[in-house]
């Protein structure tokens, strides 16, 4: 049996499922991951992650200096895949208590998950603190999402909180939010797990870019770019040194858009 592995994070884990079950379709497979709740539902079988004894590196890092392409299509290269694969897979939501509260907590108004203000890539040592968005500029994407129901995820504690209708930070599993995810009408965040979560479900997201982040001295950094992580239609983004009407109007516009094509 062949493994497959990518990057160790919860965010690769999401690219890592759409991959690993497009090879066990055909052969068995095992996902190196250590988050193996994303692989409920999976023929893969899943051990821990590891970056030896790997049969299959499926990570977008060789890619990353390529801007003729996204961060799926790079997946997808490193892996050996070279035809199209859609990014996505077949998700049963595992708790529906969870879910259905906060459809009903939030009557008839669209649920946004928000996921900002947070450690990027949960580092320790201060690397890709420039990808951390401008409090005020998330302030002024969230103000535009109007009657929205608004419901932060995410696991440590934030560097900063945001006005939210409802606050899950530290009280979700990874199966909690993939339900989430999967259920949602729109997300709001930062660069993060929350590209991939979204994305595989199709679900409208919008992305409050960092300024800081493009022009980061550090080249892997500065290469966190929207057109190489983006990879939907039904993804766009800001950036946090535009003018907050500006980003309100687009903010405005994007959810108007995606929600006439929900409809």
């Amino acid at each position: 049996m062949r493994s497959i592995r990518s990057a160790s994070g919860l965010g690769d884990s999401v690219y890592l499922r759409a991959i690993a079950d497009h090879f066990a379709r055909t052969e068995p497979i095992t996902a190196l991951s250590n988050y193996p709740e994303v692989f409920h539902g999976s023929r893969c079988s899943v051990e821990p992650f590891r970056r030896d004894r790997v049969d299959i590196v499926a990570h977008y890092v060789m890619g990353k200096a390529n801007p003729s392409t996204n961060q799926w299509q790079d997946v997808c290269s490193g892996a050996g895949v070279t035809h199209p694969v859609p990014f996505t897979f077949a998700w049963r939501v595992r708790n529906p208590e969870l879910v259905a509260g906060v459809f009903s907590r939030a009557a008839d108004r669209r649920v946004v998950l928000v996921q900002g203000g947070r450690t990027p890539m949960a580092r320790t040592d201060g690397f890709g603190k420039e990808l951390l968005p401008d409090r005020q500029a998330f302030e002024a994407a969230l103000t535009a999402c109007g009657d929205c129901y608004l419901v932060a995820v995410g696991k440590a504690e934030p560097i900063y909180r945001v006005p939210v209708d409802e606050d899950l930070t530290g009280k979700t599993s990874v199966s909690d939010l993939l339900d989430l995810f999967e259920a949602c009408d729109a997300a709001v965040a930062q660069v993060g797990y929350a590209v991939p979560m979204a994305e595989v479900f199709d679900r409208p997201l919008l992305v409050v870019w960092a300024d800081s982040g493009l022009k980061a001295r550090e080249p892997y950094v500065a290469r966190i770019t929207p057109t190489k992580v983006l990879s939907k239609p039904t993804s766009d983004w800001v950036l946090d040194d535009w003018d907050h009407e500006r980003i309100r109007q687009h903010v405005r516009r994007f959810l108007a858009v995606q929600g006439r094509e929900a409809a």
